[in-house]
């Protein structure tokens, strides 16, 4: 059936509504779109979401952003307010602010902003609540802390988290640490921005990684060892594929947990798999972090069969970490030739067990990529295939004629 019919007419929608409400529909995803059917209609899922915005049924709308996904209601929700942008239409308006900033792509905070904008024309309050306490979603406690030692405060409109340390002391950081954990285990966007009030301007060993606010906040955090339980649970809950923080410059676009990851990387070889899981995680097609954090790495411990496992997940997160000398003589060792070698003939969850499956999969499916990635950051060969060029002569032997061997039968 067609959107024009129910909006139309209301006797349509009101039965439809109850069946809905009434839960008396299942949902056929075995096509696109998906399928809604009821006792008495056959929806597909743009014409259901139509509907629903006409109506402005935010209960259902966030029932079947649930059930199905928010990007089939997210594209209904842009094309049906860039034609309702009145204040009639003011409750959707607000939803769909509040909910492109929860679950849209890290980019949406622009389209957030021109929301916003648009109902601050509309109606002055409800933008000023908006920007002032956010969704009204989040408990009380989560949406504001104070105490003697921090006050905290996050708006999940504006996906922003401010902290502020009244006193300089573990025992602050550890409040606000497990108000961002507490914080994170709630409906918040996954994209934000962390601006924080201290003292501290420290800042992490490795060259060309951003300087915020947050970064100095997670480097003074790191400098209490007590606290580095509590920024492991921030990491792993922090850290989506296709989100940055927003306090750091788009272009530089470092997923949420970088400062924590890399600080904890670098402390203690230890944290080698958080490393690893962050680097499987992050979108080396758009963010550089990976790259400023190989060589900071390998400065920091060097290559050795028990490093090369991180190591290898840093250069493999992004399009290339470029050749450097020093990569060239730090992987020139009989140790570590022969782990490379046997990287290259034997499958990486062998060499490491704690990698992803799916991520030592997606290596060997394509191992010759992978291993001329690995050639050019390490010794600058640029075709992996010729083999008299004088980066790839540069491979001591016996290993330069191994390595020739093995490459013949990857590619």
């Amino acid at each position: 059936m067609k959107t024009k019919q129910f909006t139309e007419n209301e006797a349509l929608w009101l039965q439809l509504e109850q069946e809905l409400l009434s839960k008396q529909y299942k949902i056929d995803t075995d096509g696109y779109p998906s399928k809604i059917i009821t006792l008495s209609f056959l929806l597909d899922a743009f014409t259901l979401h139509e509907v629903l915005c006409h109506y402005q049924q935010l209960v259902l709308l966030d029932e079947f952003r649930q059930e199905l996904d928010f990007e089939t209601q997210r594209y209904c929700l842009s094309h049906f307010i860039d034609e309702h942008q009145s204040l009639t239409y003011l409750p959707l308006l607000c939803y769909y602010a509040v909910n492109l900033s929860k679950y849209g792509a890290s980019y949406s905070y622009l389209t957030v902003k021109e929301l916003l904008a648009t109902i601050k024309e509309l109606d002055a309050e409800a933008y000023n609540s908006l920007i002032t306490v956010g969704s009204g979603t989040l408990p009380t406690h989560k949406q504001q802390m104070a105490s003697d030692l921090i006050f905290c405060q996050a708006n999940d409109v504006l996906a922003t988290i401010t902290i502020k340390i009244k006193e300089e002391s573990e025992e602050a950081y550890r409040q606000a640490l497990a108000y961002l954990n507490a914080l994170l285990e709630e409906d918040f966007p996954k994209s934000y921005g962390i601006y924080y009030e201290g003292k501290s301007d420290l800042v992490l060993p490795i060259e060309l990684l951003p300087v915020t606010s947050s970064h100095h906040f997670f480097t003074k955090a790191l400098s209490y060892p007590s606290l580095h339980t509590a920024l492991v649970e921030y990491s792993y809950k922090a850290m989506a594929q296709y989100h940055f923080y927003q306090d750091v410059d788009d272009e530089e676009a470092a997923m949420p947990s970088t400062f924590a990851v890399f600080g904890l990387g670098l402390y203690d070889k230890s944290y080698g798999k958080l490393v690893i899981d962050y680097m499987y995680e992050c979108d080396g097609d758009h963010s550089l972090m990976p790259e400023y954090f190989a060589k900071a790495y390998v400065e920091k411990f060097g290559l050795t069969p028990e490093t090369l496992p991180v190591f290898v997940c840093t250069v493999l997160a992004v399009q290339e970490v470029p050749y450097d000398a020093f990569f060239e003589k730090a992987m020139s060792t009989d140790n570590n030739l022969q782990w490379f070698e046997k990287f290259m003939t034997t499958p990486f969850i062998e060499l490491c067990p704690f990698i992803p499956l799916e991520q030592s999969e997606h290596i060997e499916e394509y191992k010759d990529m992978v291993v001329a990635q690995l050639l050019y950051t390490c010794f600058g060969i640029i075709h992996m295939n010729d083999f008299t060029s004088s980066a790839f002569m540069h491979i001591p032997e016996p290993y330069r004629t191994r390595f020739e061997l093995i490459i013949k039968e990857l590619i």
